[in-house]
């Protein structure tokens, strides 16, 4: 069985812990709404990403799918495998945070080369920090004194024509709003 083996054992495991989970369409236009139930299935050995597993339906059809790799990374598939999270559990955090900063303060919203730009944002907004349970790969999430920070490259590595980079910014309140609007002012992006 060679390297399938393991990779059946992690798709048990998976089964196990995640297999039947509904997840809601993602709050953020990304990924066309992600995975809606989750379960493993269809484990291969994929030229050039390896042993991997897709992790369930989608909430409409694509071109790509979402799959687990042997390591327990949580990615999408194409023509290429870009690793989005580090683990399973850093997908479903990532999915709770977007949920969550639909009910903030949007400061802004960036896309493209623009979005790839505002990723400076986290030397440029010092106290922002990663958020450890999104063990972001191509995609992650920073927070801190009442800010979100949200960014999504896997898309555009995926699909490197017709998809693009998105880079978004959150605040709880009107005023750190406000003063996070004014120091973007400040800063080229």
């Amino acid at each position: 069985m060679g390297s399938t083996g393991p990779l059946v054992d992690r798709m048990v495991d998976y089964h196990a812990r995640w297999g039947g989970l509904a997840l809601p369409e993602l709050a953020l236009p990304l990924y066309d709404g992600g995975v809606a139930v989750m379960y493993g299935d269809d484990p291969d050995d994929i030229e050039g990403v390896g042993p991997c597993f897709t992790a369930g339906t989608d909430h409409y059809s694509v071109a790509h799918c979402f799959c687990i790799n042997l390591q327990g990374r949580f990615g999408v598939l194409y023509e290429n495998w870009v690793p989005l999270h580090s683990s399973v559990s850093g997908w479903i955090e990532a999915a709770a945070l977007a949920d969550m900063a639909q009910t903030m303060h949007e400061i802004r919203v960036w896309r493209g080369d623009e979005a790839r730009q505002a990723q400076n944002l986290v030397q440029t907004l010092p106290d922002l920090i990663p958020v450890p349970q999104v063990k972001g790969l191509a995609d992650n999430w920073w927070q801190g004194n009442g800010t979100l920070l949200a960014i999504y490259d896997g898309e555009a590595q995926l699909f490197r024509n017709g998809r693009e980079a998105f880079t978004a910014l959150y605040a709880e309140s009107e005023d750190q709003a406000d003063e996070l609007r004014a120091r973007l002012d400040g800063i080229a992006i």
